[in-house]
């Protein structure tokens, strides 16, 4: 039994376990620092292969499962599938009405004035107690506005054009991370793709060896024991094939999720895991421009301003604002006479009990409150790319090494053992053996290709720009 264990930084929320005969899918918690994606590799060298068949058919087999499928020619690329999330997506659709929210503080701002007029009219009867006698209706009609002072409008307006801009960077953030899923999610479809079609070619090998080992006891060329151990090995490979199905439709009902749509199981990618020249990044370059473009530490700057401007303000409104207006009325000075009366009227509140201590109190706290809360972002991210530049060229120098060595040695071997049981020289145990390896090589190199992904979408996601723009000068 072959143990290895992979662990990558990545983006999304997700985390890949794979065992001997399961590849579960798992949520995880979500935050903005980012999760850890682990892959846990166990392959049964005892459970994949089979019986041996004359070699020259292993070797054409064996060697087109270590091949990795091409691009398909239809179906959702990486790129459509990140348009449908950023447009589908039920989260960030939740996430971006926090805009409205924000949008209707700053409506509220730019109004004239946050007070409506007042308007009253008094009426009363007066009766006229003396010579010639009678009652007489006398009105009195009032209208007021309270006035902002201090430039309180102003300081209004500019704390919900930063509530606005710390809005935006928050729903900008959230589409990071949902691309970022998107991504990841494609890149798992693609991957469990992979896997289930080499559990296919398997059970294929596995089918073929059954049944010319069958034939071969037949004619009396083998013994029962090989041809029961072959009937045995392509029933497991026939059950890894029905879990690696399993797990396949998962990976698409994943990936439907992250774009927004109903999970069924039903849809074709069009992508290819094989990776070209990969690119040497520069970590000065990579935290500068996590520093200059993540969304989230510009939402915690934003959040201090505004904080700053609220402080601000209730400094202001601690200070009363006027309440001016004016006054008409008649009064009847004898029946059928009126004297009309017009006048101003200038008020303000008072501030004896209410003033603002409360409301001051608050703001302070979350201000030091949210300076930690960004020194603590600050921290998290450069934590993040580093974390991501490590597994990143981990997954790079895997990948190259085994690119550019270990399958030249594989096909060396094959050529050598080719000619050793031509001569006689192994047997079938031997024949085995490399079927295992074969397999085990072709699953080493899906996972390599596959930490290579997670590995490249954690670097760009974390450093909030593509990976080209981090190569190293």
């Amino acid at each position: 039994m072959r143990n290895r264990t992979h662990t990558a930084r990545g983006p999304d929320d997700l985390r890949i376990v794979t065992g001997t005969s399961r590849l579960i899918v798992m949520l995880v918690s979500q935050s903005n620092a980012g999760v850890c994606l682990r892959t846990n590799v166990d392959i049964r060298r005892d459970t994949l292969c089979g019986s041996p068949l004359p070699f020259f058919l292993l070797i054409i087999v064996a060697l087109g499962a270590l091949g990795v499928r091409p691009a398909a020619a239809a179906g959702l690329t990486v790129e459509e599938a990140i348009a449908v999330a950023l447009e589908n997506n039920p989260n960030l659709q939740a996430a971006r009405q926090q805009l409205e929210t924000a949008r209707a503080r700053a409506i509220k701002a730019h109004y004239l004035n946050q007070y409506n007029p007042q308007v009253q009219v008094q009426t009363s009867q007066a009766h006229f107690e003396f010579a010639p006698g009678g009652n007489a209706t006398q009105i009195y009609s009032t209208a007021t506005v309270e006035v902002e002072v201090a430039g309180q409008r102003g300081l209004r307006i500019k704390a919900a054009d930063r509530a606005l801009s710390e809005a935006q960077a928050n729903v900008a953030d959230a589409e990071r991370l949902t691309r970022a899923r998107a991504q990841y999610a494609f890149y798992q479809a693609l991957y469990l793709r992979e896997r289930l079609d080499l559990m296919e070619r398997v059970e294929d090998l596995n089918r073929r060896l059954r049944d010319a080992t069958a034939m071969r006891f037949r004619a009396g060329e083998s013994a029962r024991l090989e041809a029961n151990l072959a009937a045995i090995r392509y029933d497991q490979s026939r059950r890894m094939t029905l879990l690696a199905h399993r797990d396949h439709q998962n990976g698409l009902r994943a990936l439907q999720r992250s774009l927004g749509m109903v999970p069924t199981g039903e849809l074709e990618v069009s992508g290819s895991l094989l990776v070209g020249r990969t690119i040497a990044l520069d970590p000065q370059r990579a935290l500068q421009a996590a520093s200059a473009n993540r969304p989230d530490l510009r939402a915690r700057d934003y959040q201090i301003s505004r904080i700053a401007a609220d402080i601000e303000l209730i400094k202001r409104l601690r200070i009363p604002n006027l309440t001016v207006g004016g006054f008409i009325g008649q009064i009847p000075e004898i029946p059928g006479e009126f004297v009309r009366e017009i006048g101003g009227i200038v008020g303000f509140p008072i501030p004896l009990f209410e003033r603002k201590q409360a409301e001051l109190t608050d703001l302070k706290g979350l201000e030091t409150r949210a300076k930690y809360e960004r020194r603590a972002t600050k921290l998290t991210i450069e934590q993040q790319v580093r974390d991501a530049l490590s597994a990143y060229e981990a997954s790079r120098d895997a990948l190259e090494v085994f690119q550019a060595d270990a399958l030249g040695r594989l096909k060396e071997s094959f050529e050598l053992i080719d000619t050793a049981y031509r001569l006689g020289e192994i047997g079938l145990l031997q024949l085995i053996v490399v079927e295992n390896d074969l397999v085990a090589a072709n699953s080493s190199y899906l996972d390599s290709l596959w930490d290579y992904w997670v590995a490249r979408i954690a670097v760009e996601t974390v450093a909030g720009t593509t990976l080209e723009r981090l190569r190293q000068p």
